[in-house]
């Protein structure tokens, strides 16, 4: 985990500050309504907190993904105790001749 500690904390950092922009918009357009007749900027508010929470969630995908391939290789390796193969007697079918009306 040490090693995407740095991503974690960038993630952290840059998903926050946008949240907090986001929200500090989207309450300002409320209480400016003068300034804000056509509710552009609420949109625009929870359109910056939707897409923070957004990158927050694919930074933390990208990190657990990461984290994940990195302890896929540790463990015992399984190796079977006798490597015989089986083989099954099977009788093929005799193909037969098949009649037709134009056969001499």
């Amino acid at each position: 985990m040490e090693a995407n500690q740095k991503m974690l904390d960038a993630v952290k950092w840059v998903s926050g500050t946008g949240c907090v922009i986001g929200i500090i918009i989207f309450a300002l357009s409320f209480f400016v309504s003068d300034y804000n007749k056509d509710y552009i900027f609420t949109a625009v508010g929870i359109a910056i907190t939707l897409s923070a929470a957004a990158i927050f969630l694919v930074g933390i995908f990208f990190v657990l993904t990461e984290e994940m391939v990195m302890k896929t290789h540790k463990g015992e390796r399984i190796v079977p105790e006798t490597t015989k193969i089986i083989k099954m007697k099977s009788k093929a079918k005799t193909q037969t001749k098949r009649s037709t009306e134009f056969s001499n």
